[in-house]
Formats: C-alpha cells, sequence, structure tokens
C-alpha cells in the first residue's frame, strides 16, 4: 500500500474512533472531530513508509464530559497481529496513570494468547479491540441507519411487512403477524 492510501486509512480510522469515543461521552474538541486529511498530515505527517506518523503516535487518552477521572486510552499498535508483550505493556502504562479502560485499534487481530488476557484482566482493565477495517467507515454516518423508530401500521407492525409463506396457496403473499 502507498504511504498516500495509508495516510487516507489512518486519518479514517482515527476520525471514526474520535467519533466513537465523543459518543461514548467522552470529551473531544470539535476540532478533533473535523480534522481534514490536511490537517491530519500537517500534525502526524504523510510518509507512513518512514514512519510518519507511526501507528504510535495516533495514541489518545479521552476524558469522560461527565467526570474528567474516568479517562480512556486508545492505542495504535505497529505490528499486525497483537500479541500479549503489547497488551501487557499497555497494561502498565494505564496502571501506572490509574486508568482501567482503552480501546485497542488492531490491523489484523490479537493472537489467542492475548485474546485470553484481555479476559483474565477485566474487570481491573477493561480492554476492547477494533479492527481497523471496521473503523474506516463511521456506520452511524451511514445515510441508512435508521435514527428513529420504523414507521408502523394501525396495527403495531411494520409499515409494508410482508411474509412470504411457500406453504400457503399459491406462494401468495401474507401480512406479517
Amino acid at each position: 500500500m502507498d504511504d498516500e492510501e495509508e495516510t487516507y486509512r489512518l486519518w479514517k480510522i482515527r476520525k471514526t474512533i474520535m467519533q466513537l469515543c465523543h459518543d461514548r461521552g467522552y470529551l473531544v474538541t470539535q476540532d478533533e472531530l473535523d480534522q481534514t486529511l490536511e490537517e491530519f498530515k500537517a500534525q502526524f505527517g504523510d510518509k507512513p513508509s518512514e514512519g510518519r506518523p507511526r501507528r504510535t503516535d495516533l495514541t489518545v487518552l479521552v476524558a469522560h464530559n461527565d467526570d474528567p477521572t474516568d479517562q480512556m486510552f486508545v492505542f495504535f499498535p505497529e505490528e499486525p497481529k497483537v500479541g500479549i508483550k503489547t497488551i501487557k505493556v499497555y497494561c502498565q502504562r494505564m496502571q501506572e496513570e490509574s486508568i482501567t479502560r482503552a480501546l485497542v485499534v488492531v490491523q489484523q487481530g490479537m493472537t489467542p494468547s492475548a485474546k485470553q488476557s484481555l479476559v483474565d484482566m477485566a474487570p481491573k482493565y477493561v480492554l476492547e479491540q477494533f479492527l481497523q477495517q471496521e473503523l474506516l467507515i463511521n456506520i452511524t454516518e451511514h445515510e441508512q441507519t435508521p435514527r428513529e423508530p420504523a414507521a408502523q401500521d394501525p396495527g403495531g407492525r411494520p409499515r409494508g411487512a410482508l411474509l412470504r409463506d411457500k406453504a400457503g396457496p399459491g406462494g401468495e403473499d401474507h401480512p406479517a403477524q
């Protein structure tokens, strides 16, 4: 993957993760939410192949709006498949800074032992893993994501809902029950 494409991907991933933090009630500035690709390049660089940015440069610490002591790290590990050593490093940093929650944005997943360590550390430390591929699009911004309950007919059923009953006479459509 070339630098331009990788920079674009890192920008999209970080933008989505900042929106996710904001949606969960963590303090994220409007500038961080609205950061353009050009602003991202100015802040972090546009040559990932030369370590500008390194994925670890994207690490962020956010505080909750309602309780500033409730903080959360977002880690971007360098290695494609995260192992237990990296998880231990993250937990040590969390312990040093008295932080119990983190998101880990992984490129290809975690090793079985790393996944097990997440289970073993709960509930003291909560680390959630996200595949970077899942963060390239913020699903809450998709135009087909429902923002309100679906319209219903007077009988309380969703409008236009039909049940296809192949065993029924002639394979006709029957209103859903």
